[in-house]
């Protein structure tokens, strides 16, 4: 296991290093530069300021050489400035990442449970009522687009009857957590919606399939109750398959937050690369990229770890 980890480090720490350089090429590849919004924004910039600004942001300067000083600077934990926002770009990427974390963690906790109740008790009954109904919502959960979703909520929940704010960030300088809990109910409604449809569906084939193995009419046989049947011995084995869509799925819910964050105005990782992109700030657009990158490959890895820790006649080697 330890081996198996370590060269699974090694190899995301190569695919971290090819990341950097692609994104990077790719970011200077784009027209225009964080110069000339600095202009746009503040007229009064004068022309030499410009050219000095110009070359310590290093533009004009091959991207090979560019990317080869923020390679070497990164190394030693300096990150660059942000055009966008004047400020070291770790500055700001703290604030983004805890409010998307916050999103993250509230749907994954609403999201697994509800995949495994739904997706068990569809398993059950296949083809029954019960099932047609939970399919439908899983089918219903994934065609949905987010903005279409986000916007109904808002009009519904936030216009109509009031009960909800349409903004996903409390407007006072210290919110409390009940506070914070309000104004995130909507967003987590999305993106639990969002995220539950895939998750529910893989449990309940899984699901499905299990119940029909030899284990459980042996389990049934020794006279153990239903419960312990499912929960124990084919709920076990069903959340394998599982993993997989969940460590998939963590990145994706990582870097898709964008659109429910934009239209609800949570200032998280999702929005903020939207505009370090918008108004061309490398350093940001690299930075946030890359810990989505880094998201990706660290939940594919304990994925791996978990395939093993869930059923013991997998390997890792």
């Amino acid at each position: 296991m330890l081996r198996y980890t370590f060269f699974r480090l090694v190899q995301a720490a190569f695919v971290l290093l090819v990341m950097t350089f692609l994104l990077f090429m790719l970011i200077g590849m784009m027209p225009g530069d964080p110069v000339e919004n600095m202009l746009e924004g503040n007229p009064a910039l004068t022309p030499e300021l410009a050219r000095q600004m110009r070359e310590l942001y290093g533009v004009g300067v091959p991207l090979p050489v560019r990317y080869w000083h923020w390679l070497t600077a990164a190394f030693q934990g300096d990150f660059g400035f942000s055009s966008l926002y004047f400020r070291p770009v770790l500055e700001i990427l703290g604030p983004a990442l805890l409010q998307t974390l916050k999103l993250m963690v509230a749907t994954i906790v609403l999201s697994i449970p509800l995949s495994l109740l739904l997706g068990a008790i569809a398993a059950l009954r296949p083809g029954g009522w019960m099932d047609t109904a939970i399919s439908f919502f899983a089918f219903a959960s994934i065609s949905l687009p987010n903005f279409w979703l986000s916007l109904i909520l808002i009009i519904v929940f936030a216009v109509q009857f009031g009960w909800l704010p349409a903004s996903g960030t409390p407007l006072a300088d210290n919110p409390s957590l009940g506070l914070q809990i309000y104004h995130s109910i909507l967003p987590v409604t999305v993106l639990t919606m969002f995220f539950v449809g895939p998750l529910l569906r893989y449990v309940r084939a899984s699901m499905i399939e299990t119940m029909s193995s030899d284990y459980i009419r042996t389990a049934r046989a020794k006279g153990l109750s239903e419960t312990t049947v499912i929960v124990k011995h084919a709920l076990r084995n069903a959340l394998i398959p599982m993993v997989t869509v969940l460590a998939l799925g963590f990145g994706m819910l990582f870097s898709g937050a964008l659109v429910v964050e934009t239209i609800f105005g949570i200032l998280g990782m999702g929005k903020m690369i939207f505009d370090a992109i918008r108004y061309v700030d490398f350093n940001l657009a690299l930075i946030g990229l890359l810990l989505a990158t880094i998201v990706t490959l660290v939940s594919n890895l304990l994925a791996d770890l978990a395939y093993a820790w869930l059923d013991p006649r997998i390997t890792l080697k």
